[in-house]
């Protein structure tokens, strides 16, 4: 199951988020629960630096919660859309990619599997 809660007062599409979470259990025939939070920079800025020790707003983090399912996945819509802009892709398809990439990290997949993956999946 994929839950997501938005804590933004950003309007998204969050049975896309979802059905994009879905997609890719799917692909990867997995199994489990996803949690997905949308939050604003200054909140993801407090967990990268809490956990990670940078000091930015991430456009995603993750963290595996075995106990829960596969885990949480917290997004910053905010950071996503200056990011998309600066490749000049849609918002829609960088909020997908986003959901791609944190779920792969909640499959245990690091960077180098990652990119592979999203090219195939989402480039293709």
């Amino acid at each position: 199951m994929v839950s997501i809660r938005n804590l933004t007062k950003a309007k998204i599409n969050t049975a896309f988020l979802k059905r994009s979470a879905e997609e890719m259990l799917r692909k990867e025939r997995r199994l489990g629960d996803v949690s997905i939070v949308l939050v604003q920079p200054k909140k993801s800025r407090e967990l990268n630096m809490r956990y990670r020790g940078k000091d930015y707003a991430a456009n995603v983090l993750t963290f595996p919660i075995p106990e829960l399912g596969l885990g949480e996945i917290v997004i910053c819509p905010q950071k996503v859309r200056a990011n998309a802009k600066e490749y000049g892709i849609k918002k829609e398809r960088a909020m997908k990619l986003m959901v791609f990439h944190g779920v792969l990290h909640l499959l245990g997949y690091g960077h180098g599997a990652i990119a592979a993956k999203e090219e195939a999946y989402l480039f293709a």
